[in-house]
This record gives structure tokens, C-alpha cells and sequence, in this order.
């Protein structure tokens, strides 16, 4: 836990998560369980397009707790907000009484200032992504006790290789159904009594769509490609200016690190 902590801010005492299947976990947690095997803890994608992810959806989770704003500046000269699409704002600072939180939140001040006439949300997520964060984002969950540490043995127990497990299949289990239950209210509508999503999980299935990782939602009633298609559709009909802005750079994230790898 302690990587992601900064000289100068206090320690952050990660805060145990309370062994609860239905607990409401934190959104980069259930991107992170939904990225991996149940079973044997295997990745299911690509180690830097999940780290691009997850730093989309902490940024999220700083916007939603009103440490920063995505697409806006103050101006002080007028006293009013303006809206600036890919610029990012502190509105107030730290600590966020969350480790990971606390270092998006550093990486966010020193992209402000570095990158002034630049897209800064593309900025932040190249630059705090391409650091060890799927390490650290792990080794978090760890440390408040939703991850456990396991062997994993193959080749009748010749080959042993250490893995990360959820301590409870009820938090992916529960993740999966509010994604079902989104895509449910917008494929059944007048047919089904499913609140709307809220912005977590229109948040969660933008990212899970950008992501390419619906395949692994365990969904017999549509193919991947339709049920990507109608998580897309949850994401943009949701209508959060924040959301949708950050699931593109996730997107368009993702989409350079397939070109690059092409290259």
C-alpha cells in the first residue's frame, strides 16, 4: 500500500472492506475483479489496457466525490465554471482518505501544471497509467482485504505460480448482475420494473464495453457483440458528460496501445 503514497502528503491507513458480498465496493475494484478469472485469477485482457481502465475509473471516483472536475475550468476573472472538454480541475485538495484516490489525485495537480494548453485527461491517463498501477491498484485491494493471495498449480503441481483471489465470488457475482440489470432496463423498457442505473454502473459498463471485456460477463442471451453494443448504449444514453468523456479516453487509450502494439 505503501507505493501509493507521496513524500509529502500524511499516510493514507487503508480501510478494511467490510466482508460483505453485497457490499458496495469502490468502481475500480469491481473493474478490477471483472478483469479477471474467478476461478484462478488469470487477467482475462491485456495488463496496460486494464491499468488504462482503471485509472479512468478513479478519476471517475475523485469526479463523483468532487476533488475534480473533467471538462471544466473556473474562470476567475468572470467567478464562473466554463466548460472545456478534456481539461481537468482540483476543486478541492487531499487527502481523499483512499490511497489510490490520494495518488490519482497528485498525478492530477502535476498534469495541470505540466500540461497547460494540452489535452490534459489524455495526458493524466497515458502518464498515470503507464507506471506500475495494476500492481499497486492490486496490491490496494489486497491491503483492505478484498484480494487474498493463493498458489495456483499446473502441470499436475509441477509448476507453481503465485495468484490473487476475490475472499468472496458474491462481489463479481453482484457486479455482473447490476451490469445485467442495466442492460435488462434499456432492452426490456415498459417490460421490466429495473430502476435506471446509477452513475457507477453506467460508469462501470462504459468501461467494461471500452474495454472488451463483455465476453467474459457470462451472458447466454445475446452475443458479445450485442451486449457490447447495448453496454455502449447504457454508458451514452446515461447522459453524464463526466462518464462519457472519460469511457472515450479510455477507448481511445486502448485503441493506441493496439496500434502500437501492431507497430
Amino acid at each position: 500500500m505503501t507505493a501509493f503514497l507521496t513524500a509529502d502528503k500524511a499516510r493514507t491507513v487503508p480501510t478494511p472492506i467490510r466482508l460483505d458480498p453485497k457490499a458496495v465496493l469502490p468502481l475500480h475494484a469491481e473493474l478490477y475483479l471483472l478483469a479477471h478469472d474467478d476461478d484462478t485469477g488469470a487477467l482475462l485482457i491485456n495488463e496496460q489496457a486494464l491499468a488504462i481502465g482503471l485509472a479512468g475509473a478513479l478519476l471517475l471516483e475523485l469526479s463523483q466525490k468532487g476533488y475534480v472536475a473533467v471538462g471544466w475550468v473556473y474562470d476567475q476573472f468572470r467567478l464562473e465554471w466554463q466548460q472545456q472538454p478534456g481539461r481537468l480541475t482540483v476543486r478541492q485538495p487531499g487527502p481523499t482518505g483512499s490511497a489510490p484516490l490520494d495518488a490519482a489525485l497528485d498525478a492530477v495537480e502535476q498534469t495541470v501544471r505540466a500540461h497547460r494548453n494540452e489535452d490534459q485527461l489524455r495526458a493524466w491517463l497515458r502518464s498515470f497509467a503507464a507506471p506500475d498501477l495494476f500492481e499497486r491498484v492490486r496490491g490496494g485491494l489486497v491491503a483492505v482485504g478484498l484480494l487474498k493471495r493463493a498458489e495456483r498449480r499446473r502441470l499436475g503441481g509441477l509448476i507453481r505460480t503465485e495468484t490473487h483471489l476475490a475472499v468472496h465470488y458474491g462481489y463479481a457475482i453482484r457486479a455482473r448482475a447490476h451490469i445485467r440489470d442495466a442492460v435488462m432496463y434499456f432492452t426490456q423498457q415498459g417490460r421490466t420494473r429495473r430502476a435506471a442505473p446509477d452513475d457507477e454502473c453506467a460508469a462501470l459498463c462504459g468501461l467494461i464495453a471500452a474495454l472488451e471485456l463483455a465476453e467474459f460477463l457470462y451472458d447466454g442471451n445475446l452475443s458479445t457483440h450485442d451486449l457490447t453494443q447495448w453496454l455502449w448504449h447504457v454508458s451514452t444514453k446515461h447522459e453524464h458528460p463526466t462518464i462519457t468523456a472519460v469511457v472515450q479516453a479510455v477507448d481511445a487509450g486502448r485503441g493506441d496501445l493496439a496500434v502500437a502494439a501492431m507497430g
